[in-house]
């Protein structure tokens, strides 16, 4: 493994746009320069990567027992390089949502470190707190493109901050039977996006009429979302049941796109639809856990 190869690793690059993919809902409603996207889509994104960071750090002796493979417990990086990295990735973050977003920012990189530090204590603790990442990443992108905290508060939002937060939870929890048997249950996943995202769609029909909700662009998504989850289904009653923790991370960008096709914001959809494409092609060379 080279130098450049284990850095990938440790910032599990391959899950990296399902952070980017984050900003798809907050983009859709509030519009925004390209520079003023690229700048969340950077603070997002720099938070995860020194997440993933601050993970192998406080994972070491842990590593070194159960998974000599990883670089660090291989010495292919100094564990001090990694701590450097990890602490500019938090301050560009900070730095970036810092005049619109600084209270969701430092409660996400709060529940980052947090979470990379507890996540081996007690699997509800760690649920609990990549919950709060995944959801808090929703809630900061809003911040910076809706002007502070006015941004948070619609309901589109708050949906999308509750599908990832609640998946967030759901995947630590099957993902944690990964090595032993299969992750799961079955079917865990996909409710707890369902659920809010189905409430909001109720709550605010695309019409009266059937041709309303069957030509409706944000249904159409998510019957292909629908369809994702049966796929990730099927590789977790597989041979190889793991594969589908990262087919599960990839339906964060599969749930973005729902919610920028709600709105019908073209380059959102766009970008959550790369972003799916993307994490499932780097996954095939880059391990998602």
């Amino acid at each position: 493994m080279s130098i450049i190869q284990a850095w990938l690793r440790l910032m599990r690059l391959g899950n990296a746009p399902t952070a980017l993919s984050s900003i798809a809902g907050a983009w859709a409603l509030y519009g925004g320069e390209s520079s003023e996207v690229a700048c969340v889509g950077l603070a997002i994104v720099a938070a995860y990567v020194g997440g993933m960071l601050l993970n192998d750090v406080f994972d070491l002796s842990f590593d070194l027992e159960h998974h000599p493979q990883r670089p660090l417990p291989q010495e292919l990086v100094p564990r001090s390089q990694v701590i450097l990295a990890a602490i500019f990735c938090g301050i560009l973050c900070l730095g970036l949502a810092w005049n619109l977003a600084q209270t969701e920012a430092v409660i996400l990189l709060t529940a980052i470190v947090l979470y990379s530090w507890c996540h081996k204590s007690s699997v509800w603790l760690a649920a609990l707190l990549l919950g709060t990442c995944r959801g808090m990443a929703v809630l900061v992108a809003a911040a910076m493109l809706g002007d502070g905290a006015s941004g948070i508060s619609t309901p589109i939002v708050l949906t999308l901050t509750l599908a990832h937060g609640a998946a967030g939870a759901a995947i630590t929890m099957a993902a944690s039977q990964e090595h032993r048997q299969r992750p799961g249950p079955g079917g865990l996943v996909p409710l707890t996006r369902l659920l809010p995202l189905g409430t909001f769609i109720l709550l605010d029909p695309p019409g009266t009429a059937l041709m309303d909700w069957i030509a409706d662009p944000g249904l159409l998504a998510m019957l292909g979302w629908l369809v994702w989850e049966f796929a990730c289904e099927r590789k977790r009653r597989s041979d190889q049941p793991g594969q589908a923790v990262g087919a599960w991370i990839a339906g964060f960008s599969a749930v973005d796109l729902v919610v920028a096709s709600l709105v019908l914001h073209v380059p959102s959809m766009a970008l959550a639809t790369i972003c799916f494409v993307l994490s499932r092609l780097l996954q095939r060379f880059l391990p998602a856990t």
